[in-house]
């Protein structure tokens, strides 16, 4: 357990709050994996939370909770909330919650949340598992299943549907078939969902490190077509994206290329653990639709031909513009590496870039996904290797002497200073 996130728990209790670890935490550490982050659920207010640490901030309005910082690590605490009040249309079709501010007791808070295996609390100081709503059954028969009726509770928060292709594509765990059969049904609603929460969901899946098998889930619910209609009727057959079974695939197809892309990413992801900037996403996305050959033969018109591609399906989404201009250069950068004809003056303005780290690690993804030589991939890393060494020797720390010439420089200021402002009050008195 974090021990910081033990300090949230202890200090809420120690207050004479009711206080646990929560959800995707204690999931985690009963199936035996290392949590990327740790939630603490508690009865206080979001309002006392926050006065109780000095180091917080109270975030949302739709849904209030507390971030707790330490460092740049967030211990996110939440006040148990009751199932909230619904909003109906006359005929009382509508279950889409738009508040979710009412407190509750720990089984209320367990009772609605959105699984089953994220419905469980950790009392720190026993290690014992609170469960409500039997997640632990669940957890060892390997199945998402949600807590009520799927259907209602989809329509309740339509982004649950994501996070039930998330969860099963992640732990490898199947969808249980009441709950599938309400993502079929459902699958529209996510329109409903604000453009700003549904991109966030994609980015955690591809930065989850099972990408490939999330969007797969995505697909076949046909949730990815509601989600991005522009991007997915972008791919040229005649159904757009397209499923293409396991690799190989073609490599001149873009939708074979597509899943290539996503399974180098998560390569990549479990491989070095690094957090993939959103600019490396949207190359890795939009690459498939970036034909070789079109490129080829646009290459003075190359940054016009990526906005084309790129820009309906961006807006649509709401990409931000940064976002979208970083997997510009991106892209930009991937092809001039990838030149047989880079001048060396080039390369070395290339490695000086803001995007080169970016556009490395793109480089590389890249090189998988298509089955290409990796000569030119080996080249920029020892290119950057050698670069990163020979600021290291010019560093002033690094030279012998280094200090000494400092000092020296700096009498040496300090007379022209003198000097010169000796000059300047004999002009005046002239």
């Amino acid at each position: 357990m974090d021990s910081d996130a033990i300090k949230v728990v202890r200090k809420l209790r120690a207050a004479g709050h009711e206080a646990f670890l929560v959800g995707g935490c204690v999931r985690d550490l009963y199936l035996g994996l290392r949590p990327k982050d740790f939630d603490a659920a508690t009865s206080a207010t979001p309002e006392e939370v926050h006065r109780l640490f000095r180091n917080s901030r109270i975030i949302g309005r739709r849904f209030k909770i507390v971030h707790v910082f330490y460092g740049p690590k967030v211990i996110e605490t939440s006040t148990f909330r009751t199932a909230p009040r619904q909003v109906k249309d006359e005929e009382g079709a509508e279950l889409l919650i738009t508040q979710d501010n009412e407190w509750g007791t720990v089984e209320d808070d367990a009772r609605r949340r959105d699984f089953t295996i994220n419905g469980l609390f950790c009392d720190v100081d026993s290690g014992e598992i609170v469960d409500f709503v039997d997640g632990l059954a669940d957890l060892d028969a390997r199945v998402i299943r949600t807590i009520g009726a799927p259907e209602v509770r989809f329509r309740e928060d339509p982004v649950r549907m994501i996070r039930a292709c998330k969860f099963a594509a992640r732990l490898d765990f199947e969808i249980e078939p009441a709950c599938w059969s309400a993502l079929l049904a459902v699958a529209p609603d996510i329109q409903k969902c604000s453009k700003a929460r549904v991109l966030e969901e994609l980015y955690k899946l591809l930065r989850s490190g099972a990408s490939r098998a999330c969007f797969e889930l995505l697909h076949k619910t046909d949730l990815l077509r509601h989600i991005w209609p522009a991007y997915v009727g972008s791919f040229p057959s005649d159904e757009g994206l397209k499923m293409c079974g396991d690799l190989p695939v073609p490599i001149d197809d873009p939708s074979g290329l597509f899943w290539r892309y996503l399974e180098s990413l998560d390569s990549y992801v479990r491989e070095t653990g690094q957090v993939v900037s959103n600019g490396v996403l949207q190359a890795v996305l939009f690459a498939p639709l970036l034909a070789e050959g079109v490129i080829a033969s646009q290459q003075s018109h190359l940054d016009r031909v990526i906005d084309q591609v790129m820009h309906g399906p961006c807006v649509e989404l709401g990409v931000a513009r940064r976002d979208r201009e970083l997997a510009r250069q991106i892209v930009m950068a991937k092809r001039q590496m990838s030149g047989e004809r880079t001048r060396r003056r080039g390369r070395s303005s290339l490695v000086q870039r803001q995007c080169f780290h970016d556009a490395l690690v793109f480089l590389g993804i890249s090189v998988e996904a298509r089955g290409e030589d990796g000569a030119e991939l080996e080249h920029w890393q020892r290119l950057v290797l050698r670069h990163e060494h020979s600021k290291d020797a010019a560093r002033p720390d690094n030279r012998r002497g280094g200090a000494k010439k400092r000092r020296r420089r700096g009498r040496k200021r300090r007379g022209r200073s003198s000097s010169s402002s000796g000059a300047s009050a004999s002009k005046s008195e002239a």
